[in-house]
């Protein structure tokens, strides 16, 4: 038996001197008392009884990266299956797959199945340190166990055995089995494709290929530049290294991405022949403007400024495409075309790399736009929450959820499809006020209703849709539509509404969806429709051909992450009036002068203008003089970077007065310049990065004669892709001028590395990972010793069969609480005592005192009194006889009890 608070004993000494003083009662009321005081004293120390034979836990971590064998997932299934045949009473099975991130896919259970690997990973790596510290938190203190690692040993990441050690310290053993592909006879490996950091525009530079083979072989060699084949042509492979000269030069400023493939019969690893480098063209800083109009009003005003300035159609955004690009300008661009990593790209582009933002306004831009609830609505220096006075006449919406099998697919970040779908209904439905009506129904082969049309002043119970379900067939778009006409046909609101979610790759059964769409426009109600998806998906043209009978819009969202925004921003365009379409005019605010001269008289009216409120310590430089006195021009710096927000429509049909004031061009100038005021670094230092294998290097060297900083920088490392979340990096004097930071790059990518000095960011060269380490050339032999390592410093073996494995483990210490059992019999003592003071103990009273004689109250005599010769002795009066005096009772609850009954009694007597 142990006790978790021990000390709680101590209090057995004063308060068994208080029941002794106190609460002294003679009979079996004393011993209930001093049992009750056990028992209450026992319960709160905590006592556990300790269980010798509680069995033991395995976690079985699985690699599921692109390195392992084709059957590599069956194979670990079965062994899974053999463990789980073997536990006994007690014994648990666990199991984690990773890859780039570990993912449980089966708690700790004594009784389940494994029903196979369902957790999506990212297949290029394979951090082993990761997987190992995620098995150690799946099995709780004070269990013993073991782990069992099933992997080929090509490990990326941190160390492994830092992770082992940590698992032995708490008495858990790894063990291994090595599941590896068979040595390939020829392997051509891209090793290197070595090219320097920067170079300027027109520039001849040399590059290297360093290609590895295993045997002689002649293979083809072929390189691109930024998609474009610059060279193709045969080439002769020996045996060891070899090395290619490259030459290239680049005209336009920018990054040029290298891409180097080698190809050759019989290559066994195909996942290294190609090798990657990205070059920073050097160049003054351009201007990126993304419109639907290459040839409007902005692009030319710019090209009148002489900006640098490249013109393009919406695209997904990444910071490859963003680099040397001083300032990025969005004319009236959907949230949508950016795509859910290019919003996220973007904001990295601006908090950390100092890039410059400029949006204008229009139907496409701002919440209307579907920004609101996107990473880009906190560099913005308006908010896009809506107010009550934006509201339109009230609404009846009816949604329509997918709840199809497929929706119980997880995304890389662990939720499933359906909860961030759930996710995205619960926002919108919030954004509803309390005169509007909804109801939400999912629907697979057939409707399930979660409430049915109801106002929003009632109350909706937004729990149950947060908890939507899947596990049904696909989708029946014919049955979900006539649900949303029933539905919205019941309510007699002036604005109906009817939105469907539906998978673009799983809209099954259409039925009689074009007499459904007829009679719902007939009855002025609008459809649109969120497909998960994309364009190229099957059911995409029915999901299409639906919002255009319907009226509505059609969105697709090929990453489910982007669901919650989208939904806000098709509610939003129903529900909210988001843009004001009728003139507005302008008045100049103090902060215009920021912009440079720009008029502050003279100003034109605007057609129309997207309705946002200034955030605090946001400048403003041109507002509205209607009601709203709403901000059209505002601007402030975020992060490293700095953002305008211009509200009004530059091109297009609310642009009003505004194309023909003469002031136009230099306040699209103004915005610009001002953006690209927060771009660039110091000249005091100098930022580079090298790699060499996985391992990144960045250095930051300032000037013999520049002031040091009173800070160590830090390092920020942003993704290309905006798929991953930056990292933050502190760096380290390596020498009195030269600070350094190091870091093992977790897969395949480019990467950008930005050093913080300050408030400046200095934009380091970006770097390029072709390929995980993972399939750098070598032997399964190497990954063999990576896995012995890690059970030689945590006590584990090679497991080369699993029989018995849980019979010779350790057996976990099995504690069981006490406490609520003391409780329990504290409370029948307690009962036992009141009952056995109430019925089984006699009374006790209290000592009745009487009063003194008269002859004792006189006193003795003054002087010696002598006795009469004839006096006859006198008998005392009765009155006088002494009573024998009764004992003094202790005070207390039960003798003053006694003492009312004794004084209850005399005056009965008298």
């Amino acid at each position: 038996m142990s006790f978790s608070l021990p000390q709680v004993w101590i209090l057995l000494v004063p308060l068994g001197l208080f029941l002794w003083k106190r609460g002294r009662r003679p009979g079996p009321p004393m011993v209930l008392r001093w049992v009750l005081l056990l028992l209450v004293l026992g319960a709160l120390s905590g006592p556990e009884w300790v269980l010798r034979h509680a069995g033991s836990d395995v976690v079985v971590v699985v690699d599921r990266s692109r390195s392992m064998p084709a059957d590599a997932g069956r194979l670990a299934s079965e062994w899974v299956g053999l463990l789980e045949q073997q536990r006994g009473a007690g014994d648990r099975v666990g199991v984690i797959s990773f890859g780039r991130e570990a993912r449980v896919e089966q708690p700790l259970s004594e009784m389940g199945r494994f029903g196979g690997f369902t957790r999506p990973v990212d297949a290029e790596a394979s951090d082993v340190a990761a997987a190992l510290d995620a098995a150690g938190a799946l099995i709780p203190p004070g269990r013993t166990g073991r782990v069992l690692v099933v992997s080929d040993g090509r490990a990326t990441g941190e160390d492994a055995r830092g992770a082992a050690r940590r698992l032995a310290a708490r008495g858990l053993a790894v063990d291994f089995r090595h599941v590896a592909r068979e040595d390939a006879p020829l392997d051509l490996a891209v090793v290197a494709l070595e090219a320097p950091a920067s170079v300027t525009a027109h520039e001849p530079f040399q590059m290297t290929g360093v290609v590895q083979a295993t045997a002689p072989v002649t293979g083809t060699v072929r390189l691109e530049r930024n998609g474009r084949v610059l060279l193709r042509g045969p080439f002769d492979f020996h045996t060891g290294s070899n090395l290619l000269p490259l030459r290239d030069l680049v005209d336009a400023p920018g990054l040029a991405a290298y891409r180097l493939v080698v190809e050759a019969p019989g290559d066994g690893v195909v996942e290294n022949d190609v090798g990657q480098a990205v070059l920073r063209v050097e160049g003054p800083p351009r201007v990126m403007l993304l419109t639907n109009a290459p040839q409007g009003t902005l692009a030319q005003a710019l090209r009148a400024a002489g900006l640098n300035l490249e013109v393009r159609a919406p695209f997904i955004l990444s910071l490859d495409a963003l680099e040397g690009v001083g300032a990025l300008v969005l004319e009236n661009v959907d949230a949508n075309r950016l795509g859910e990593s290019g919003l996220h790209a973007l904001a990295a582009y601006v908090e950390q790399a100092g890039g410059g933002l400029v949006m204008t306004g229009g139907r496409s831009s701002f919440a209307e736009g579907g920004y609101r609830r996107s990473p880009v609505e906190p560099l913005l220096p308006v908010s896009l929450e809506m107010r009550e006075e934006q509201r339109r006449s009230a609404v009846a919406m009816s949604v329509l959820m997918d709840c199809s099998c497929s929706m119980g697919v997880q995304v890389p970040d662990g939720r499933t499809k359906m909860e961030l779908a759930a996710e995205g209904v619960v926002g919108a439905l919030t954004l509803l006020n309390e005169k509007d009506e909804v109801s939400v129904h999912m629907v697979d082969t057939e409707p399930h209703e979660l409430f049915p049309m109801s106002p929003v002043s009632e109350g909706l119970p937004l729990d149950e849709v947060a908890r939507g379900f899947s596990g049904g067939g696909g989708i029946y778009v014919g049955e979900a539509l006539r649900v949303g006409r029933e539905q919205v046909l019941s309510s007699r609101q002036p604005t109906r509404h009817v939105l469907l979610f539906s998978d673009a790759a799983d809209s099954v059964e259409p039925d009689d969806y074009l007499r459904t769409l007829d009679e719902l426009r007939r009855q002025k109600v609008t459809v649109s429709v969120i497909g998960l998806g994309t364009e190229k998906d099957p059911y995409a043209p029915l999901l299409k051909e639906i919002a255009v009978r319907g009226g509505g819009r059609v969105y697709f969202a090929e990453d489910a992450t982007s669901l919650p925004r989208i939904f806000s921003q098709e509610t939003l365009a129903v529900a909210r009036a988001t843009f004001v379409d009728t003139p507005a005019s302008l008045e100049a605010a103090p902060d215009l002068p920021l912009l440079g001269r720009l008029p502050g008289l003279g100003l034109p009216q605007v057609g129309g203008y997207n309705l946002t409120y200034l955030k605090p310590r946001a400048s403003v430089a041109l507002r509205t003089l209607d009601d709203n006195a709403a901000p059209v021009l505002a601007l402030w710096p975020r992060g490293a970077g700095r953002v305008v927000a211009f509200l009004a429509e530059v091109d297009g049909e609310y642009t009003g007065e505004l194309r023909t004031w003469s002031g136009l061009r230099a306040a699209l100038e103004g915005m610009v310049r001002w953006t690209m005021g927060g771009a660039g670094g110091a000249d005091e230092a100098v930022a580079r990065s090298e790699r060499r294998g996985d391992r990144l290097r960045v250095t930051l060297d300032f000037a013999p004669d520049a002031p040091l900083p009173g800070a160590l920088p830090t390092l920020m490392l942003l993704p290309g892709d905006g798929r991953g979340a930056p990292v933050e990096l502190p760096m380290r004097w390596e020498d009195e001028d030269r600070v350094v930071a190091e870091y093992t790059l977790p897969g395949s990518g480019t990467w950008h590395p930005v050093v913080k000095l300050g408030t400046r960011a200095l934009r380091a060269p970006p770097v390029t990972l072709p390929y995980a380490p993972e399939f750098e050339p070598g032997s399964a032999q190497r990954g063999l010793e990576v896995l012995r390592g890690l059970a030689s410093v945590s006590g584990g073996e090679e497991r080369l069969s699993l029989t018995g494995l849980f019979a010779r483990a350790p057996e976990s210490e099995g504690r069981v609480a006490l406490a609520p059992w003391l409780v329990g019999l504290a409370l029948v003592a307690l009962l036992a005592e009141v009952a056995a003071r109430r019925f089984l103990s006699a009374p006790r009273l209290r000592p009745v005192r009487t009063a003194p004689s008269a002859a004792a109250t006189a006193g003795p005599p003054e002087g010696p009194e002598r006795p009469r010769a004839d006096a006859a002795p006198r008998a005392p009066p009765p009155s006088a006889t002494p009573e024998p005096e009764r004992p003094r009772e202790e005070s207390g609850v039960d003798s003053a009890l006694e003492a009312a009954r004794e004084r209850a009694r005399r005056r009965l007597r008298d």
